[in-house]
């Protein structure tokens, strides 16, 4: 390899709910569902707060509402550490911002900064909402003839913005459903629980993809403190995870949140925004509903009275009709979480399985070219996301050296090859013989440090990269499938050793 740039050249929904006055200020608190405006002078820049869980999945729409602002949006935690940012997600076909069903790392308070690109100035409508970016319901309960149920024995009334549904007899289970509601195959339901009673107990739970009264998946918590997820069919229920215990479900908890979370085959669901659980299905695949259920016990004399409010449903943006890739993703050294978030954001399949981890490797070059060190050695893989945190040290460099990531490997000179240099420049190209085919390559303008994260995910002849959480361009490559390797690249001769931390791989097929 005699120079880096043989490897390449690189190349709010309409429906924002109306502001709230308590928090059309300058700068508050964010809350679901409910838009804030602002305006903003060159190089201004204006904050919101936000607190949230572990796992909580959000989106962040920021959109241009005057003047020839291009807004960009930058999400920090409590200690100053930026999480996450966006400045175009169609660009140039729009001007806003957005930041879709992305996964909160830990319980904190977080800070949104609102800031126009260069000197552009106007005014801003900014929203947090609850999975994705698109609101497709925001229910509030104000007409009960709206609703249907599934089972005769269920008393249903609306009042003061909640549905109360009472339901009474030995294991009785009925679900209410709008008559007219819309059908969604992927989406994000989540809903209120303001009150439950039960005698002697009581279940209560969301339903997705209802086809009918017959035909639904459901999502129930206990009083007990326990929670399941099943599939109502024909047939009768089928249990794809029985009634079990979670830390975040407090036995005989009456007023919390549920969620489901529906992409493709998987689903994942939380309880008071924190993560559960993930669960794996394919027999519905169809749209549907969203239901809320009320269950009771074999008791002969039992009765359960549950209040519901505030049920919404998003659903993903889309742009030509196609899903949007993330400009940005949070990064985790957890290949676990980082892989529940690129599920959730439609990068991979639902599918998978944790192939590899590897908690430290090395490699060393002093000359020009590649050195590589196979991992998961005899193993190959197809459709994969890898990613590594790495650590370079780089002396007598003569020209850009750097650490990379080798996928696909079929031999000895024949894999793809991505990688970060030292100078900020970044590229993947897919080697044959003796020769690297042209690929991508950018550069990172003022990288700084010497600690870096790298993310491929490869899915059929397709390749996405992403450095440092960014995203860095899609190849077209040919090898079908092979093993991974980490190395050492020198564009010239130099001393370079590469320590990777964390690396992992998930794999679907």
């Amino acid at each position: 390899m005699d120079a880096r740039h043989t490897l390449g050249a690189l190349a709010l929904a309409a429906l924002l709910l109306a502001v709230s006055p308590a928090l059309a200020q300058q700068t508050g608190a964010l809350e679901l569902f409910r838009s804030v405006e602002g305006t903003l002078g060159p190089g201004e820049s204006q904050s919101w707060t936000f607190s949230a869980a572990d796992g909580a999945v959000l989106s962040f729409v920021l959109r241009a509402a005057s003047g020839n602002l291009d807004p960009v949006l930058r999400i920090a935690n409590s200690a100053g550490v930026e999480l996450i940012a966006n400045d175009d997600y169609d660009y140039p076909n729009s001007r806003d911002a957005l930041l879709e069903a992305i996964t909160i790392p830990r319980l904190d308070t977080y800070t949104v900064t609102v800031s126009g690109h260069g000197s552009t100035a106007g005014a801003y409508q900014l929203a947090l909402l609850a999975g994705y970016a698109e609101v497709a319901l925001h229910e509030t309960f104000d007409d009960e003839s709206a609703w249907d149920s599934t089972n005769p024995r269920l008393t249903l009334n609306t009042s003061g913005g909640q549905l109360a549904l009472q339901l009474g007899g030995a294991q009785e289970r009925a679900v209410a459903t709008l008559r007219a509601g819309d059908k969604h195959s992927d989406f994000f339901a989540r809903v209120q629980v303001a009150e439950v009673t039960g005698r002697p107990g009581w279940a209560v739970g969301l339903t997705a993809r209802q086809q009918d009264a017959r035909n639904y998946y459901l999502f129930q918590v206990n009083h007990q403190g326990q929670w399941r997820f099943l599939l109502r069919a024909p047939l009768g229920d089928r249990t794809l995870r029985d009634w079990a215990t979670h830390p975040a479900i407090a036995p005989g908890a009456a007023t919390f949140t549920l969620s489901i979370m529906a992409s493709d085959n998987g689903f994942d669901l939380f309880y008071n925004d924190l993560f559960l659980s993930r669960v794996l299905d394919d027999t519905l695949t169809e749209p549907g509903t969203v239901g809320l259920s009320v269950e009771t016990t074999s008791a002969p004399d039992s009765l359960v009275t549950a209040r519901f409010e505030t049920l919404s449903l998003t659903t993903p943006m889309l742009v030509d009709g196609a899903r949007i890739v993330p400009d940005r993703l949070t990064v985790s050294r957890d290949g676990r979480v980082m892989a529940r978030e690129l599920q959730r954001r439609h990068l991979i399949p639902a599918a998978g399985d944790m192939r590899l981890t590897v908690p430290e490797s090395f490699v060393t070059f002093n000359r020009p070219g590649v050195n590589r060190i196979a991992l998961a050695s005899g193993q190959s893989f197809r459709g994969l996301a890898v990613g590594t945190t790495f650590e370079w040290q780089i002396s007598s460099a003569a020209g850009p050296a750097g650490c990379g990531l080798i996928v696909r490997a079929a031999g000895d000179t024949r894999y793809v090859l991505a990688y970060l240099d030292q100078t900020g420049g970044y590229g993947v190209s897919e080697r044959s013989g003796d020769e690297f085919a042209p690929g991508i390559f950018g550069e990172q303008p003022g990288l700084s440090g010497s600690t870096h994260h790298l993310l491929l995910i490869a899915s059929g002849p397709l390749l996405r990269y992403y450095v440092n959480g960014g995203y860095a361009g899609a190849l077209e490559i040919s090898v079908e499938s092979g093993g991974l390797a980490v190395a050492a690249v020198n564009f010239e001769p130099s001393n370079t050793s590469c320590t990777f931390r964390d690396t992992w791989l998930w794999s679907w097929d």
